[in-house]
């Protein structure tokens, strides 16, 4: 066989060998389990993972997560890769106030109802946010550090592509660093006063109960249109 055919033959080969080796897949988890951190600094995204058995019939993994300071649920779909689903609140939304992040996990099916669920208002999944911690920012086990945001309250307010409202709000990493009623805002700098009904006290756990059982609705109904389609 001409030296030629015998590159391109054993090529083939080897090409073919490649296209069809085993794809070692990630066993399927034996129970329910989530992973969160229960400390993370400001500016950070807050991983999260979620792992569960066929048996349950799970789509999709909504979390719903109540930021310190807030009245209402954000909602975040974790991505899905086998019987494992991940993701992250964002470093902006994590931003630089200080405090406890509460969550609630809820599997749904392809219909958009809920097969399993983790957490509550009374009993949440928590991670506190803080200044800094001694080991820096956190990550789940096996991932890497997450990257943190830029701190826009170190953006001298003459420096090129710095925002032009540095020159009339005063930088903060909470409430606390501002007057009163006004809120430190994401940006990290104080923002408009507060409406009175926007108090920066966490609501009570019947009004906080009522808003979560209201943006699973949503989500749900999001779920449900989307399978429709």
């Amino acid at each position: 066989m001409p030296l030629a055919s015998a590159v391109v033959a054993a090529f083939a080969l080897g090409s073919t060998a490649c296209v069809h080796a085993p794809v070692i897949a990630e066993p399927e988890p034996p129970a329910p389990s989530v992973e969160y951190l229960t400390q993370q600094e400001i500016l950070t995204p807050l991983p999260l993972r979620v792992r569960l058995p066929t048996r349950y019939g799970a789509d999709r993994v909504l979390v719903f997560f109540h930021t310190w300071g807030s009245r209402d649920w954000g909602t975040v779909e974790l991505a899905r890769a086998g019987q494992t689903w991940s993701g992250e609140i964002s470093c902006r939304e994590v931003s630089t106030v200080t405090g406890d992040t509460r969550y609630f996990f809820l599997a749904v099916d392809p219909n958009g109802d809920p097969v399993v669920g983790s957490g509550s208002p009374e009993w949440p999944h928590v991670a506190t946010v803080v200044g800094t911690l001694p080991t820096g920012p956190q990550a789940l086990a096996g991932d890497a550090v997450p990257m943190v945001c830029h701190d826009p309250s170190d953006c001298p307010p003459d420096f090129p592509g710095c925002p032009s409202y540095a020159f009339h709000r005063a930088a903060c990493r909470s409430n606390g660093d501002c007057a009163d009623g006004v809120r430190c805002a994401w940006d990290g700098y104080c923002g408009e006063a507060a409406a009175p009904a926007m108090s920066t006290e966490p609501p009570d756990a019947e009004e906080l109960e009522a808003r979560l059982a209201a943006a699973v609705k949503a989500a749900r109904k999001k779920v449900r249109l989307s399978a429709r389609r």
